[in-house]
């Protein structure tokens, strides 16, 4: 197994700033044996009381003095380095600063640099590689400020706490990693009634006596912080019938603002079989209880025949899901086929009309319908053509992000390798834009308590950091 790679010095995310031109190697500066106060104090524990953690590093994240005054007075939990705004002084900070610069500039290759950037219309985004050397990244889910899951299809499960990457192992064995198929979305969840804490995982599953068959299936299992490896797994939900078909599984699971749980499944290419029907489970979005069971108010719930937790139909692929943070409103989004890719507000008992309606193609430029509307079908939110291959997506909510920011969209792009920002207005997206363009195909986008955001890159194997720089 390939052995992702942390991005990062131990424990913190300050980078090397100097104010200093680069001495020769192996000189000492006077500064060296003399570290001010607050370092030894506050920084030598973790860093060596030499300061040894920030020589000969390759800093990712800026060694910049604007960058390292960042760091040191706003924290990055997530990479295991606390705040220290109102702990330590402006000078105090500016002495450690001052000292870093010195003892990176020991080494006389060194040269000072501000981290990556990316320069949209109106905002200047850093952007920070905090993980590299990931197969396939799928999924991602924080646990708190300072914990990140992340899926990889091939079937592993990593936890990033405080600057520390680690697999957990007890994961399901009956994993269909083939074509589209392996291990898909996580989910973390903290019942408000008990404070009982659970993980979700969403994945192809094999079929209990065919591997050649599968269905996309939902399980959780208790969660414990200290734990390396988790056991006692509860299978909710397998979205029969389990087909041969190794693509369009879908899938993502999110807890609403009503507090059910939502699941999104793909019709398993099979457009013509399942999403038009309510007696079988693929191209569908689905309710539940977070324990698994039924809701008495789902719509199709009393229909006789009908799969039970059927929320919304006529879905094609979903694989992206966000839950309003404004409205609790479940939005999805699907891919098309040859253009017509969708985003939909999944609202109760309503069919999205694939294929009856559709604003794409086949593959091959053959018409599937010449119909883009129909009386009872609902009409995308927003659709793409060409097709993006939308895969992830996250409304920016709070933070640092500036007002202009606030609502938008974030979508990853699959087919054309980007990050895609749509501003939304009374439900209808009034302008797109490019970032990222390039960096390889956007599988998922994560926002964690303070809104920070977080992009996983299949290929590239990377997860970056999304930081605003603002202007003072």
């Amino acid at each position: 197994m390939r052995k992702p790679i942390v991005l990062l010095i131990p424990v913190a995310i300050v980078a090397a700033s100097t104010l200093y031109p680069a001495g020769e190697k192996g000189t000492t500066s006077s500064s060296q044996s003399n570290p001010p106060e607050a370092y030894t104090a506050y920084c030598s524990s973790c860093h060596g009381a030499d300061g040894q953690d920030f020589v000969g590093r390759d800093w990712k994240l800026g060694s910049d003095p604007e960058s390292i005054n960042r760091a040191i007075t706003d924290g990055f939990e997530l990479l295991g380095m606390p705040a220290f705004d109102g702990v330590l002084t402006e000078e105090e900070i500016h002495s450690i600063q001052d000292y870093l610069g010195e003892r990176a500039s020991s080494e006389g290759d060194f040269r000072p640099s501000p981290p990556q950037t990316l320069q949209a219309s109106d905002l200047t985004i850093g952007v920070h590689e905090i993980i590299n050397g990931l197969e396939t990244p799928w999924g991602m889910d924080f646990i708190n400020d300072s914990t990140l899951l992340i899926t990889e299809r091939e079937g592993r499960l990593w936890k990033f706490e405080s600057g520390v990457l680690s697999d957990i192992a007890g994961l399901p064995s009956d994993i269909h990693v083939k074509g589209q198929g392996g291990l898909l979305d996580v989910m973390h969840w903290s019942d408000p009634n008990d404070g009982s804490q659970w993980i979700y995982l969403t994945y192809s599953k094999n079929h209990p006596d065919d591997d050649d068959l599968s269905a996309t299936a939902l399980v959780r299992a208790p969660w414990d912080a200290t734990a390396s490896t988790i056991t006692n797994w509860e299978e909710l939900f397998v979205a029969e019938p389990y087909e041969s078909t190794h693509r369009h599984y879908g899938s993502r699971v999110a807890i609403g603002g009503d507090g059910k749980m939502y699941l999104t499944c793909g019709e398993r290419g099979m457009r013509d079989v399942h999403p038009q029907t309510l007696e079988t489970a693929p191209g569908k979005v689905h309710r539940f209880n977070p324990d698994g069971t039924i809701p008495a108010d789902n719509p199709f719930v009393n229909t006789p025949g009908a799969v039970p937790s059927i929320w919304s139909w006529g879905h094609r692929n979903p694989q992206g899901m966000i839950i309003h943070p404004i409205s609790g409103a479940v939005w999805t989004h699907e891919h098309g086929p040859k253009g017509g890719d969708e985003i939909n507000i999944s609202r109760r008992g309503k069919n999205y009309g694939w294929p009856k309606i559709t604003f794409g193609r086949n593959y091959i430029g053959t018409i599937i319908t010449r119909d883009t509307a129909m009386t009872g079908l609902e009409q995308p939110l927003h659709y793409w053509l060409p097709s993006i291959g939308p895969c992830g997506m996250q409304m920016i909510h709070g933070g640092a992000w500036p007002e202009t920011w606030q609502g938008n969209l974030l979508v990853g792009s699959l087919s054309f390798e980007y990050l895609e920002r749509l501003q939304i207005s009374n439900e209808t997206v009034v302008s797109r834009e490019r970032l990222l363009d390039g960096i390889g195909r956007v599988r998922d986008i994560a926002q964690n308590e303070s809104g920070e955001i977080f992009v996983a890159v299949e290929g590239a194997g990377t997860i970056l950091h999304l930081e605003p720089i603002l202007e003072e």
